[in-house]
């Protein structure tokens, strides 16, 4: 009797549970095991992991997976260079370098494609303080984000009310002129902030929104839209609606297109969103040449029906209600690397 792949999830640090048992179940439809382990649980020969049974995870030594489902990402950072050097030989779903895709380098990326292009927001990379304030002069209201990853912490909106520039640090609106926003954004350039112009993304009740396109690749290598998520900021004086300092709320994907569009979900607005979003992942695969197989889209969509991308999370997916439509594709697609892996292997003998 064949053994079943044995599919490895790497964790760098505590998850919500849910993540992992949605991974095991998904593991279970396709016919394969799975157990979850952290990048300091790796030894020289085996590792100590957690596998589901029944209801509960029980702590077990394994031998090294089949594959590995990477959800840490951090790939060349020192920290975890230990974790990856010991896993050298195992086949594993996420290989670009941890950290290497910002805000700005993608942004940059997407610029580069004339189709994409009338999709971005002006935006600019802060390294000069004349400069942002030349953006913000421009622009009138801009929103600063760190040019990492910060899942909406330490966001900022700026707007420009005649010779007063009102900064709201999501809790507490502040007033400035314009030496002393000089200073605030010379402050934003030294820790590396990046800009773009406020994009009015509301619903007809007022409550600002984001709709994000998990992007993730299948079992035959094909990218789909695996969820869609909505983002909705119920406080009203916050125009983030990613940020933990606003009252946040979701809603069906199909309630969503009713309520902002009137439309079903197999309806045009859900079928040209769709289409951007494979179109832009599509691209950014073969701009940074794959290594990657999971991307959060966020985007915008202005009053005239205008699609704005936010931002492009690569690998950054993570989700609070949608686990198990994010695992199945990513279970099955790191079963399609180990397949590959065997092949390629079978091929060289």
């Amino acid at each position: 009797m064949n053994r079943k792949p044995l599919i490895g999830v790497m964790f760098g640090w505590k998850v919500e549970p849910e993540v992992a048992t949605a991974c095991a179940v998904a593991a279970a439809h396709y016919g394969a095991d799975l157990f979850q382990f952290r990048t300091s649980d790796i030894g020289e020969d085996s590792i100590i992991g957690m596998q589901l049974e029944g209801d509960r995870w029980i702590k077990k030594r394994f031998p090294y997976p089949d594959v590995v489902y990477d959800k840490t990402r951090r790939k060349g950072v020192g920290k975890f260079d230990e974790a990856y050097r010991k896993l050298e030989g195992v086949p594993i779903s996420h290989t670009l370098r941890g950290f290497s895709m910002n805000k700005s380098k993608v942004y940059n990326l997407i610029r580069e494609n004339k189709e994409l292009k009338p999709y971005l927001i002006p935006f600019l990379t802060l390294k000069d303080a004349d400069r942002a304030l030349a953006f913000v002069e421009k622009h009138r209201r801009v929103i600063f984000k760190p040019n990492g990853s910060a899942q909406g912490s330490k966001t900022m909106t700026l707007e420009q009310k005649g010779d007063v520039f009102e900064l709201f640090d999501q809790e507490y609106l502040h007033r400035f002129s314009r030496e002393q926003i000089q200073g605030i954004l010379e402050m934003l350039v030294t820790k590396k902030y990046f800009a773009q112009k406020l994009i009015e993304s509301v619903t007809p009740q007022g409550h600002p929104f984001h709709v994000r396109a998990h992007l993730s690749k299948n079992g035959e290598n094909r990218w789909i839209v695996s969820y869609h998520s909505i983002g909705l900021s119920l406080t009203p004086h916050v125009r983030i609606s990613n940020t933990p300092l606003t009252y946040r709320a979701t809603s069906t994907w199909e309630d969503f297109l009713i309520n902002q569009f009137n439309e079903k979900a197999d309806g045009p607005t859900a079928a040209r969103i769709d289409a951007f979003a494979l179109k832009t992942v599509e691209y950014l695969e073969q701009a940074i040449d794959g290594q990657f197989h999971e991307v959060g889209l966020d985007m915008g969509i202005d009053p005239d029906g205008g699609i704005w991308i936010f931002e492009a999370g690569i690998g950054n997916t993570g989700t609070s209600y949608y686990q198990m439509q994010a695992a199945l594709p990513a279970i099955a697609y790191v079963l399609y690397l180990l397949r590959q892996s065997r092949q390629d292997l079978h091929l060289s003998v």
